[in-house]
């Protein structure tokens, strides 16, 4: 973004009259970039340019008055990036790595008899499960649970022939010879020529599927968008301010739920049963046997 003084260059035809304006409208368009600035921001005259790779970068442009003593209008935007959603980081306890010798000592020093003197079955249940917690959280370390990969394109010999490659890179490191590196080399282009030929087949079964299975469709191009935009901040009936995920939530409750209509189900219609025949038709196909 800037002050490029450019004043020759329509942007909304993407014409210009004069030559340095049309090297700078070429560079624009060979660089594949967009230009959100359309209206006049000094007279009559678009001079003040705000450039971006994608258009969904770049949304809600305004032009407005000069500030001070300027005679360029103040141009406000809004830049998208790709949220970071508040993920909760989960543990899992590492039980095969306990301290199991430490829990017999530990349990061992507890006095049970007096512990659990004249106490019912259900109280000694819970001071035994509160020490069993205990020692888990003393004895047991924690292991944090890493993200699941999302690569659902790449099929199992797409991944065996990365962590081959992966595997000969490390070995090059150690080594440092020629042949380890031709090897490296050699793993990297079948490594790379497989994801291709896996991402390919993964498109081609999407697009196949399209009409059985569009949610996979629609996933994988949302997966492609380097834009996310997440919900919030809202703004409620009483014009305040929403942030809180659980509020947000009941005020989109609540106003989807404005829009539907409400019926009456105090009064449902009775049914009659009908039947044509005689009462015992209804037994005409059942046949009783005995059996020992």
């Amino acid at each position: 973004m800037g002050d490029f003084n450019h004043r020759h260059i329509q942007w909304t035809s993407l014409q210009s009259t004069g030559r340095e304006d049309q090297e700078f409208l070429n560079l624009v368009q060979d660089s594949f970039l967009s230009q959100h600035v359309l209206e006049a921001t000094r007279g009559e005259n678009v001079l003040d340019i705000v450039l971006s790779s994608q258009k969904e970068f770049v949304d809600n442009v305004k032009i407005c008055e000069p500030l001070g003593c300027s005679d360029h209008n103040q141009i406000h935007f809004i830049i998208k990036v790709k949220g970071e959603r508040n993920r909760k980081i989960r543990y899992r306890k590492k039980f095969h790595k306990g301290r199991y010798k430490d829990m017999r000592e530990y349990l061992a020093k507890i006095d049970w008899n007096n512990t659990l003197k004249n106490k019912t079955a259900a109280e000694c249940w819970n001071i035994l499960k509160s020490e069993i917690y205990c020692v888990v959280d003393k004895f047991v370390p924690l292991k944090k649970q890493g993200k699941r990969s999302k690569k659902k394109h790449l099929s199992k010999e797409a991944i065996r022939k990365i962590k081959y490659k992966q595997m000969m890179w490390k070995t090059y490191r150690h080594t440092g010879s020629e042949e380890d590196y031709s090897m490296y080399k050699e793993a990297l282009n079948q490594a790379t020529a497989e994801i291709r030929n896996s991402k390919r087949s993964y498109e081609q079964k999407i697009a196949f599927n399209i009409k059985h299975d569009s949610k996979s469709f629609y996933a994988y191009v949302r997966s492609k968008q380097k834009v996310q935009d997440k919900v919030g901040p809202l703004e409620g009936s009483d014009g305040n301010i929403i942030t809180e995920g659980f509020l947000m939530a009941e005020n989109l409750n609540e106003y989807f739920s404005s829009v539907f209509t409400r019926e009456d189900i105090s009064i449902l219609p009775v049914l009659e049963t009908k039947f044509e025949g005689r009462e015992f038709d209804y037994l005409g196909q059942l046949i009783v046997t005995q059996q020992w």
